[in-house]
């Protein structure tokens, strides 16, 4: 699907009509209970019109887990425009410009009366400052953020930030963000996930399964589980 973006193509804006990440595909108890306490606070914020709420959330675990889909769930879920941006995308440019395209998905999601910022990998573009590898430009770019997150209206914007190095992201916007850690799926869910998937490709599920099941520490991630189902799937052709 071929999304509409700015004409400076630095982000994608994902319109409720548009968004195929639906709720019922969020699978695991735990992750529907984060899902969950996420919404009850975006959606009493935007309807009571809390404009200094909560700003904002970090979500952070590890590869696979499921953290955009979530943020994508959220977004169809409460009809909300979704303003999606790779942090790798935003911290390419020359000196400056990743300052300018920080203001400008702000300057472009206020401008909506309900907006959802997801920045996807958020530890290539605001590391900790203490990381020896960051350079000084990531200085400029996190300041940049720390002061339009500040000025976010929780009333009709929210900010979300995923990652898998929680510990490369900087403390300042650790402070600034509500952190919560996606776990892991346990093995039950992803052969519910990968059943699911068999479904949608007309496939049958039991060699899938049986191979999860005896393979547990093969697949721990979304991720790792989409990849068996493509390739049984490719087998199946």
């Amino acid at each position: 699907m071929m999304f509409p973006t700015t004409s400076r193509k630095e982000f994608f804006i994902i319109k409720p009509s548009e968004n195929p990440v639906d709720i019922v595909q969020l699978r695991g108890e735990k992750f529907r209970e984060i899902y969950e306490l996420i919404r009850k606070i975006v959606k009493h914020q935007f309807q009571k019109q809390i404009s200094n709420g909560i700003r904002g959330f970090l979500l952070h675990g590890e590869v696979g887990t499921g953290k955009t889909t979530m943020v994508k769930a959220l977004a169809r879920d409460i009809s909300s425009d979704l303003y999606f941006v790779d942090g790798a995308d935003i911290a390419r440019g020359l000196y400056g410009q990743s300052e300018e395209r920080i203001s400008d998905l702000f300057n472009e999601a206020n401008k909506k009366s309900k907006s959802i910022i997801l920045i996807d990998d958020a530890e290539s573009v605001f590391p900790t400052r203490d990381w020896q590898k960051g350079q000084s430009w990531h200085v400029a770019q996190n300041n940049v953020f720390f002061h339009k997150l500040d000025d976010v209206n929780s009333a009709k914007t929210i900010v979300i930030l995923t990652t898998n190095r929680y510990d490369l992201i900087d403390k300042a916007i650790k402070d600034r963000l509500c952190s919560l850690e996606i776990p892991q799926p346990d093995t039950q869910t992803l052969i519910d996930i990968a059943s699911s998937k068999c479904f949608e490709l007309g496939m049958q599920s039991d060699r899938i399964t049986k191979i999860i099941s005896q393979n547990p520490k093969d697949y721990t991630s979304i991720r790792a589980v989409e990849k068996l189902v493509m390739q049984e799937y490719i087998k199946s052709i």
